[in-house]
């Protein structure tokens, strides 16, 4: 029998989620725009008092380097805070697809093997595709080189068609291997060769999952950019502090800080629920589509493939 996954009922999975928990995907929302919020309280934080001028000068000042140093570390650290925080959103969306009758506590948000074994096979797929860009990439130089004194023109073109060819065959691979991750959830252990096998067959299937997702998103973006322009076209008349005043002298004293942060904390509530509602809905599909795949294995194989 042939197994297979509905990319309709796939790209759905991530709205009805929405609509069945509307509370832990906000939840999961603010746990993701923490990062965010703690870049923006990092800069005005380093930079709120640096005039323009001491951050373009030709020999910046020993207190500005200083400054920008800091400002790198705590980046850094919040890069990682940021990766460790979409990995334990993933597991949470994860599970409220694998099992959603399942009670939870803290909107499903905990560390725990599930957010582990995704963490490990997180950093495995990456340093595989960053290992495999290396080897195409000598390849293909190795080519170009071989051929490069015979002739220039064949040196380039064979060098680039190979550099393309596997960087088709690596999409491929990672279409297929993209099971993985949510199986290892729905498993409740490594799923490095039950995600590759879910995935037989399938990646033409992923592709075009993966590219509805991805135009699904982008129409949502665009429709949300364009009422956030004509809202701020109508209200172009509140103005807490202007831009260049900020940029030319830092923070400037007249500022309207309890306007500022009510209209920030107002704004944080649905741009909160929106982040939370896009990655549920970027997730939520190839869980389902793993969980569609896992449900027909178990009806095929005398030996069924059982769900953490």
């Amino acid at each position: 029998m042939t197994t297979a996954f509905s990319i309709g009922e796939a790209l759905a999975s991530g709205f009805k989620l929405t609509r069945r928990r509307p509370l832990r995907v906000w939840a999961w929302g603010v746990l993701a725009a923490a990062p965010s919020l703690l870049f923006g309280a990092l800069t005005l934080r380093f930079f709120g008092a640096i005039s323009i001028e001491e951050l373009a000068a030709r020999e910046p000042s020993a207190t500005v380097m200083a400054q920008i140093v800091q400002f790198q570390a705590w980046s850094g650290l919040l890069n990682l805070l940021q990766a460790l925080i979409a990995v334990v959103i993933a597991a949470a969306v994860f599970r409220a697809v694998f099992f959603p009758e399942r009670p939870v506590r803290f909107a499903g948000l905990k560390v725990g093997m599930d957010e582990v074994r995704l963490a490990i096979i997180g950093v495995a797929m990456v340093a595989g595709l960053y290992a495999a860009a290396i080897v195409i990439g000598l390849i293909a130089f190795a080519i170009g080189v071989s051929l490069w004194f015979v002739s220039e023109a064949a040196a380039v073109a064979l060098g680039l068609l190979v550099a393309v060819a596997a960087g088709l065959a690596i999409w491929g691979v990672a279409l297929r291997a993209c099971l993985i991750v949510p199986a290892s959830v729905g498993l409740n252990d490594f799923a490095f060769v039950a995600g590759w096998r879910l995935g037989k067959g399938q990646v033409l299937r992923l592709l075009g999952l993966s590219l509805a997702i991805i135009t699904v998103v982008i129409a949502i973006e665009l429709v949300l950019m364009a009422l956030v322009a004509v809202v701020l076209f109508l209200a172009a008349g509140v103005n807490v502090f202007t831009i260049a005043a900020m940029l030319q002298h830092g923070a400037p004293p007249e500022v309207d800080w309890p306007a500022f942060v009510g209209w920030g904390l107002a704004a944080f509530v649905p741009l909160s629920w929106l982040q939370g509602f896009l990655g549920t809905v970027m997730l939520a599909p190839y869980a389902e589509a793993c969980r569609s795949l896992l449900a027909q294995a178990q009806q095929d194989e005398a030996r069924p493939v059982a769900l953490g």
